[in-house]
């Protein structure tokens, strides 16, 4: 308790250590997730409500722990990278909006449809977006070596 190990206590040590272990597996158990929850809501559908309870708890979870791996004090850094912004500008305003386009060509028959597909493809969860960093940054240092 309190005992430093090269400048972390033992708790940011064992912290560190299953952020990294739910990091590595963190696709597995999701899917693992997936599968349960389809084997639970097939075979006791009267469960449904229990598990109903559940769900904001689960994404606040989620959430937090994706929001932990953020880099916050290097937020000033990334918003002075012109080459960056203009990078990530012309995709969220040019390229991404031309392609949802012709996707949802698709369902443009149905307006609910059209809407939900719309949505769920222009306004990205900012959770997928911090992810998907992430899994750029790792693969681009990998790619470095």
């Amino acid at each position: 308790m309190g005992e430093e190990l090269r400048g972390e206590t033992a708790v940011d040590s064992r912290a560190g250590v299953a952020i990294a272990w739910l990091e590595r597996w963190q696709i597995p158990l999701y899917l693992l997730a997936l599968v349960a929850g389809a084997a639970i809501g097939l075979t006791a559908p009267a469960t449904a409500p229990a598990f109903e309870q559940t769900i904001n708890p689960v994404l606040i979870a989620l959430l937090y722990a994706t929001f932990l791996s953020v880099p916050l004090t290097r937020l000033g850094q990334a918003l002075r990278n012109g080459r960056f912004l203009a990078g990530l500008l012309v995709l969220n305003f040019a390229l991404v909006p031309v392609l949802v386009y012709g996707l949802s060509r698709f369902v443009a028959h149905d307006q609910a449809l059209l809407l939900g597909v719309l949505l769920v493809l222009l306004t990205p969860c900012i959770d997928y977006v911090i992810v998907f960093s992430g899994l750029a940054v790792l693969g681009r240092e990998v790619g470095d070596t």
